[in-house]
């Protein structure tokens, strides 16, 4: 188990590799949540990376952002898309009132300077929608209500 403290675009995260990073699937914690990542080896030269030390009783730093506000997380019910990563939502593709089918793109986040299109996972109408064109988001945030 290794253990690592990593800062993408001022948001800090702690990392835990739980399983051997030369797997084709790692399971990893991120901020106390286990996934499971899929792994691709980019070059033949093996890259060396040195874990930055972690305690286990600092808390994690909290977020710093500048200009953009961060959508604070608000109640969802059983029809809210939520945020599977953070990011910067760069665009919006729905309007409230606006009937959905399966795979419909809800949204666009930008993350790590990769667009990630939201789909909708069901076929609903648009209820809510929780946040704004380039407003910064956390993982877990709601996007829109789908009833």
């Amino acid at each position: 188990m290794t253990k690592y403290q990593i800062t993408i675009k001022d948001f800090v995260y702690d990392v835990e590799i739980l399983d051997d990073p030369r797997k084709d699937e790692v399971r990893v914690i991120v901020n106390g949540e286990e996934f499971t990542v899929v792994t691709a080896e980019l070059s033949k030269s093996p890259a060396v990376a040195t874990p930055a030390p972690v305690r286990a009783a600092a808390p994690v730093a909290a977020p710093v952002t500048s200009a953009v506000s961060m959508a604070a997380p608000t109640t969802a019910g059983p029809g809210t898309i939520k945020a599977p990563l953070p990011g910067v939502v760069h665009s919006i593709k729905v309007q409230v009132g606006q009937k959905v089918k399966p795979n419909d793109e809800i949204c666009v986040i930008e993350a790590m300077k990769a667009m990630n299109v939201i789909r909708a996972p069901r076929e609903g109408t648009i209820a809510r929608i929780h946040v704004n064109a380039g407003s910064s988001i956390a993982y877990g945030t709601p996007l829109v209500d789908i009833e």
